[in-house]
């Protein structure tokens, strides 16, 4: 494989990672309210949140959010390196 070709591959591999990492994030915000409907079925409806928003600072969603935001950043660092590679094997 020459070194385009493996500059190419590493921006198209940050791509994916930074959608796949955006994917993640929007499942966890979606899955807040089936969160809170469990919550509201333990407790028999009693001291939930009516706000489902308010689950997000329950564990274990901040260590998903963290675990999701350095997938993204992952992503991120390998398309600047991709780019980067490229730009200095251009020259």
């Amino acid at each position: 494989m020459t070194k385009e070709g493996f500059y190419a591959r590493q921006i198209l591999l940050g791509f994916r990672t930074i959608v796949l990492g955006l994917c993640l994030l929007i499942m966890e915000l979606l899955s807040l309210p089936i969160f809170g409907y469990f919550q509201k079925l333990q407790v028999s409806g009693q001291g939930f949140y009516s706000n489902f928003m308010d689950y997000a600072s329950k564990q274990p969603y901040p260590l998903m959010f963290a675990l999701t935001s350095l997938i993204v950043v992952m992503g991120i660092v390998f398309m600047v390196l991709g780019y980067r590679g490229r730009k200095q094997d251009s020259k």
